[in-house]
């Protein structure tokens, strides 16, 4: 089985994620977040600066990231990776992935506006990819993509 073309599976038929982000003491913060992926796999959302999970990324950009496909069968991937804010020169890039996979809202707006408090795309970009699959890998369910670098 392909790997590479199960994860674009599970990209294009999921709508959430959950995000997990640390703060500077280490406690550990979980979110959930609509999201897009792009070519390089990856993973994008749009959240105000002053969420939570914002301000910590911006201090921390250790991430993790859970994409549940199926709960009944047992699918998810399981995502880790370094989080940023995405630069405002690549944000109408993002926001066409975003229209894409949701449909046309003015998202970009706001995001331009550059306010402290105001929203922004954010990314992650995963260090590694994890399947748990029951159903595509029934006797070794963790499978690890080979991510291109």
């Amino acid at each position: 089985m392909d790997l590479n073309k199960l994860l674009q599976t599970y990209f294009t038929e999921n709508h959430l994620m959950q995000l997990a982000t640390v703060n500077a003491e280490g406690q550990p913060w979980l979110c959930n977040v609509y999201f897009v992926t792009d070519e390089q796999n990856n993973i994008y959302w749009t959240s105000a600066r002053k969420r939570q999970h914002s301000k910590e990324i911006l201090a921390n950009p250790t991430a993790a990231v859970t994409i549940v496909h199926n709960d009944k069968d047992k699918q998810a991937l399981q995502i880790t990776g370094k989080a940023y804010e995405v630069p405002l020169e690549d944000a109408a890039r993002v926001d066409a992935l975003y229209s894409a996979k949701y449909g046309n809202k003015d998202r970009l707006t706001e995001v331009m506006e550059d306010l402290p408090e105001g929203r922004a795309y954010w990314v992650v970009k995963p260090d590694s990819i994890f399947f748990w699959d029951e159903v595509n890998f029934p006797d070794s369910p963790k499978q690890e993509v080979t991510l291109v670098k």
